[in-house]
């Protein structure tokens, strides 16, 4: 949980009002209009003063000034301190091979789907303060042109007027020429992150409002402010916070009220025209925390739960399957229920000398409905789907109301800083995965996005899963995407780095770091197993597994990752990384495949291959 504040205390000072008008009033009056003997605002502003009578046309002026003075105060009293800081980034990046596949040809399907993948970024992060006085303050995150791609958003295209036919209007690609705004990226052009207000009282802080979230390391709550962060965890929060401060250090204890999900609307808006729904269907969370923290060590808990009654048998998401005579049809899917969850999450640290170890660790149980509903497979046999069983036929797989979960994941990172500019690095970690995805109970949840450990891995979507063809049309039936995303998961993994700092004796730069790492990772469970007859209810379908039978051969391979960095004209940094992974067993394509009905091809085994990433980054930071 990041926060600084300080408590009040109750004082009593002049208004802002009194303030302003006696720093104007002694500026004018000081210019030879008056005498030099200093006067409060009520002594100039009075029709007299002790001990000298002023001309007749001099309190004509005095009480003419000092009236539009005050009338222009109430505006004045209005002001604020406003600040930002934020940074620009742009990024060129390129990619070979994150399908960790090539061109095989002796195989009928190739796996092979991506090459060279090259793009540029972009993002202007504004993180605006208004300190309205000593206890009241209100914030702000605002992305503009959020990680949006070079040559996206809204096009304007070449128009060329022809006297008979008009004005032509070339297609997009080769006559586009301008960009002109438009949603693109993860959010947007413009995206309003978070925005909320601060009350500072003699009894704590209170934080209203959509807020940036983090604790520990940043493995269950990142608030992604780091200036390599792509995403950021935003919570809508009341929030509040006091501290006590102590010998060494200090101990803070926080409330918080999060609401993640509404399902009413504003009757103002709505007019009531639409059904009232129950506020039992919202989903509230309700945590607490503890946390001392002194400067070479630091212990805190983080726990809470959260709660929603879900419509038990309703439905929650729509799904394409298949409806007969090779045709599909949409219908209203997926599983209501409750959900009852509550976590632990500790974090800790120790510092001694140059170096430091962090150590976070989280624990999920309880209760919950997901309502996640997959599209319907049309393998042969599949009866059509049927909107009075959505989550029975057309091979639509549904995740059961009330699922059990039981999450374990935790991640440690130990760091020192030498005299002579070397800097080394150790992170490990791990996150739970789960034998059966779709199975009734959820053992794996995975770190947030942006706590990274590697270029590539758990950073980039990587590998290939199997692929299903048809045995008789051919056509692809499902799989074919990545065995692993963009946040760790599924794994256990050990990295180690270095970096030396050079200082540069130059107005234009102040130093310069070269380095790299080394990351290896391990998959806890299989990353494919699946039974579509046990998830689907129809006989007679595939069943698929990897072969490999420990988690020591189910090797996600080594990374190496080298970068150089530069800190320049104060404000801009720029950083060449380049990385490169050898992947292991976890990313082939190798499984036993039960066929009973033969309705899928065989799937031959395709071996991994290298991959590599380059990226330029370049930040002013303000």
């Amino acid at each position: 949980m990041r926060f600084r504040y300080e408590l009040a205390s109750m004082k009593f000072e002049p208004t802002r009002e009194e303030k302003v008008a006696e720093g104007i009033a002694e500026a004018i009056f000081s210019s030879g209009i008056q005498p030099t003997k200093s006067l409060s605002v009520s002594d100039r502003c009075g029709s007299s003063r002790r001990g000298t009578r002023p001309s007749r046309l001099f309190v004509r002026q005095r009480w003419l000034f000092c009236g539009f003075l005050f009338f222009l105060l109430p505006s004045t009293a209005q002001a604020v301190d406003f600040s930002t800081h934020g940074y620009y980034r742009a990024r060129v990046v390129t990619n070979q091979n994150i399908d960790l596949q090539t061109r095989n040809r002796s195989i009928t399907n190739s796996n092979n789907r991506i090459g060279i993948l090259a793009y540029n970024q972009m993002r202007l992060r504004l993180e605006p303060n208004l300190k309205v006085n000593d206890w009241l303050a209100v914030h702000g995150i605002f992305d503009v042109l959020d990680n949006v791609l070079f040559g996206t958003s809204e096009r304007r295209q070449l128009t060329i007027h022809q006297p008979v036919v008009g004005t032509l209007t070339l297609p997009a690609g080769a006559g586009s020429f301008y960009q002109v705004g438009g949603n693109a990226g993860e959010n947007g052009s413009l995206n309003v992150r978070a925005a909320w207000g601060e009350i500072l009282s003699p009894i704590g802080l209170f934080k209203i409002g959509r807020q940036p979230s983090h604790w520990g390391l940043g493995i269950f709550q990142h608030d992604g402010r780091d200036r390599d962060s792509d995403f950021g965890d935003m919570v809508d929060r009341i929030l509040y916070i006091s501290q006590f401060e102590l010998t060494q250090g200090a101990m803070s204890a926080g409330l918080l009220w999060d609401i993640p999900f509404e399902i009413q609307e504003d009757p103002r808006i709505s007019g009531f025209n639409d059904t009232i729904l129950n506020n039992g269907r919202d989903t509230n969370q309700y945590a607490l925390f503890l946390l001392y923290d002194a400067d070479d060590a630091a212990f805190g808990v983080f726990g809470g739960y959260r709660r929603r009654n879900g419509a038990e048998g309703g439905t929650t998401t729509t799904v394409t399957a298949p409806a007969g005579g090779g045709t599909t049809t949409t219908l209203e899917s997926g599983l209501d229920g409750d959900t009852n969850l509550f976590f632990g999450d500790m974090y800790g640290r120790y510092e001694v000398k140059n170096y430091r170890f962090q150590l976070e660790g989280i624990f999920l149980g309880g209760k919950v409905t997901t309502g996640v509903a997959a599209d319907g497979i049309n393998f042969q046999g599949i009866q059509p789907a049927s909107a009075a069983n959505p989550c029975g036929t057309g091979g639509i797989i549904c995740m059961p109301a009330e699922q059990p979960i039981r999450v374990v994941m935790a991640a440690f990172e130990g760091d020192a800083k030498y005299d002579f500019g070397g800097e080394l690095n150790l992170k490990s970690g791990f996150a739970q995965g789960d034998g059966n995805i779709l199975s009734s109970r959820i053992t794996q949840l995975g770190f947030r996005p942006d706590y990274k450990i590697a270029l590539l891995m758990f950073n980039i979507p990587l590998g290939t899963s199997p692929a299903f063809f048809d045995s008789t049309l051919g056509e692809q039936l499902a799989g074919g995407v990545p065995i692993t995303g963009n946040y760790v998961n599924n794994t256990l993994y050990v990295s180690t780095g270095y970096k030396h700092r050079f200082d540069i004796a130059a107005r234009w730069g102040e130093w310069w770091k070269i380095g790299g790492q080394v990351v290896t990772a391990w998959a806890h469970k299989r990353n494919v197993d699946i039974d579509f007859s046990a998830l689907t209810g129809t006989a007679n379908l595939p069943r698929l597994t990897e072969t490999t039978s420990s988690m020591w051969k189910r090797w996600y391979g080594v990374e190496v990752d080298l970068s150089f960095e530069a800190k320049l004209f104060e404000h801009l940094l720029t950083t060449l990384e380049v990385g490169g992974l050898l992947p292991g067993r976890a990313y082939d394509i190798e499984v036993q495949l039960f066929n009973p009905a033969s309705i899928i091809n065989p799937i031959p085994t395709d071996k991994a291959e290298f991959a590599w990433i380059a990226r330029v980054t370049s930040t002013i930071e303000f």
